[in-house]
């Protein structure tokens, strides 16, 4: 967290340039909302005054350290079947506007592709008998170049202000531009498949999933997902390490829990070490083309997702009908590749009510006594409270969300066979709006809000089992780290569950750390909890004061219920070296 006193010398300001300031921009924002910042740093007047101001970064490198090797993300607009150049017009109006970073960043998309700003001509080498997808982008409307190969005479392509276009090539090309400015030319994408790799790896994320309520109406609730993965393995027992999204992912993408990534404050914006390899950085490594046709904005900024090739991302309302249509063109578009996707779809995640369009059926069904209620629209997500409105809103949006899904199931089922992909359907927490407060308070590291969901299908995943072995949402890395070939580190918190050849688990975790709140602990076996919580609260950095802290152990069912509060030694034994690590 960088809190800007003392003051910057403005000689260091100046000479970090564009760069430094951009650095500068995100060392002093927020982790969340990427390329959208609250904090755009620049120098105004002839004064050089260090000022900030509402922005995006758009048309430009996202200020991030890539991995070695890889090109930097170019951000640019998401455009799908319409004019190249028409969503950068309403970002240059708008683009400095709270009805742009706070309102339109809602469902707003951007793509950020790996690329490279190039001036002038350009040489693109395609070896012999090879061919390439190259995705490449203009900074200007309707922006002249002319291509050129051996076989290809010069012809004219012109692009979008701020949007990639795809071109395939069969052989060395030379691209000339008409003008002098700025294009971006992404990482090239090699056309070919591998019998070391599966044509597709695909993650499929479901935001909020509570898998302690959905697994009391499985099948019903979501009959396709049920019948795909009724052919794959099914964890019963999954819990996610935390009660949000934003610390939450990272858990997913590296196998490490928040106390080893120190991803957790929204308000600190550093970057994940380089030498922590994501599961997207290993899933290249092995050859694959991986690409998030629809993800979260949530965690780019920690560098979570720094080895997709591409992220088209969106703030907030990422709707899971959208999300099908932009994979299934995906999936055909890049068929001839190996492809490695992350979906990430919120449509059953719950939201503070006030000012919230609800599913019409929730409000054309529901009784005034029930459709008409009084919440605080200050309440986070992860303490919303028990209302039926919540629940029913939840119910609509879960099997409307299997409806949906149901389309790209059927089309893998269609198009690839059983030993051809690996399908990961999990989530990253659950939800608070089916439990009672605790002393009046809501308890956000519960079962309803931290038992996920898992299952998986495809290559190496035995069929039709439903697994009662205790899970973390870490282990998903090892996981595919054994089924597609890549290392996993020895020091990850993941673990191999006993059915792909690992050993079973002892315990799950469960932690909230989140600054300005007490801290939060959940041991959980398969018959008892350890519940730990400080008095004190987390400060910026992470830090807390462990004394006077209250620990319990009690049975799995009546968690915070102290007539069912349990003292032995043997439990003494086994938790509190595991809670103490």
């Amino acid at each position: 967290r960088l809190y800007l006193s003392p003051e910057i010398p403005t000689d260091l300001l100046m000479r970090g340039g564009k760069e430094g300031l951009d650095r500068l921009t995100i060392a002093a924002g927020i982790g969340t909302g990427a390329p959208m910042t609250q904090n755009r740093a620049f120098l105004a007047d002839a004064g050089h005054a260090l000022e900030f101001q509402l922005d995006a970064f758009v048309g430009e490198y996202l200020p991030l350290t890539p991995p070695v090797g890889s090109a930097l993300h170019w951000v640019a607009a998401y455009v799908d079947n319409a004019f190249l150049s028409d969503p950068s017009r309403v970002i240059e109006k708008m683009r400095h506007t709270d009805v742009f970073v706070d309102r339109m960043q809602r469902d707003y998309p951007f793509c950020l592709q790996k690329a490279q700003e190039v001036r002038g001509r350009v040489t693109i080498e395609v070896p012999e008998g090879a061919e390439v997808i190259l995705p490449i982008a203009g900074t200007e409307p309707l922006q002249e170049l002319t291509i050129t190969t051996e076989t290809q005479p010069p012809a004219s392509a012109y692009l979008g202000k701020w949007a990639f276009s795809q071109f395939r090539l069969t052989g060395t090309t030379e691209i000339t531009p008409a003008s002098d400015a700025v294009y971006a030319v992404g990482t090239p994408i090699r056309l070919g498949h591998s019998p070391a790799r599966r044509k597709l790896v695909l993650n499929i994320l479901i935001d909020g999933l509570a898998w302690n309520i959905a697994r009391t109406h499985f099948p019903d609730a979501l009959p396709n997902i049920a019948r795909f993965f009724a052919r794959g393995t099914i964890f019963d027992q999954h819990f996610s390490t935390s009660e949000c999204t934003y610390p939450s992912l990272p858990v997913i993408e590296t196998g490490r829990y928040p106390i080893h990534t120190q991803v957790f404050n929204e308000r600190d914006s550093h970057e994940i070490p380089l030498d922590i390899k994501t599961l997207s950085e290993c899933m290249t490594d092995l050859g694959y083309y991986a690409a998030a046709p629809m993800g979260a904005a949530d965690c780019i900024y920690s560098g979570t997702m720094r080895g997709y090739d591409q992220l088209n991302t969106t703030a907030w309302k990422l709707p899971s009908a959208e999300c099908v249509d932009r994979t299934i063109m995906q999936l055909e578009a890049f068929d001839e590749t190996d492809q490695f996707l992350h979906l990430h779809v919120t449509d059953v995640h719950p939201w503070n009510a006030k000012g919230l369009k609800f599913h019409p059926a929730v409000e054309t069904h529901l009784p005034l006594s029930e459709r008409l209620f009084d919440t605080d629209e200050h309440i986070a997500s992860v303490r919303l409270p028990k209302l039926k409105i919540y629940q029913e809103q939840f119910w609509r949006s879960l099997r409307r969300a299997d409806r949906n899904l149901a389309q790209l199931l059927t089309y893998i089922e269609e198009h690839y066979a059983e030993e051809e992909y690996l399908v990961s359907v999990y989530s990253d927490h659950g939800n608070s709006i089916f439990s009672a407060p605790v002393n009046g308070v809501m308890d956000v590291i519960a079962e309803n809000s931290t038992r996920a969901t898992w299952m998986m299908r495809g290559a190496g995943v035995p069929e039709g089992r439903i697994v009662n072995e205790l899970t973390s949402t870490a282990d998903l890395y090892p996981t595919l780290g054994a089924l597609c070939g890549f290392p996993v580190a020895e020091d990850i918190d993941g673990n191999l569950p006993t059915v792909f050849g690992g050993k079973e688990r002892d315990a799950v975790y469960s932690m909230s750390m989140f600054p300005g709140q007490t801290y939060k602990l959940a041991v959980r076996t398969h018959d008892h909890t350890l519940r730990l919580e400080t008095q004190e609260k987390v400060d910026e950095d992470g830090t807390v004061d462990f004394a006077d802290a209250r620990v319990g152990i009690y049975p799995r069912a009546h968690e915070l219920e102290e007539n069912y509060a349990l003292d032995s030694a043997e439990l003494r034994a086994f938790f509190y070296p595991r809670a103490r690590s």
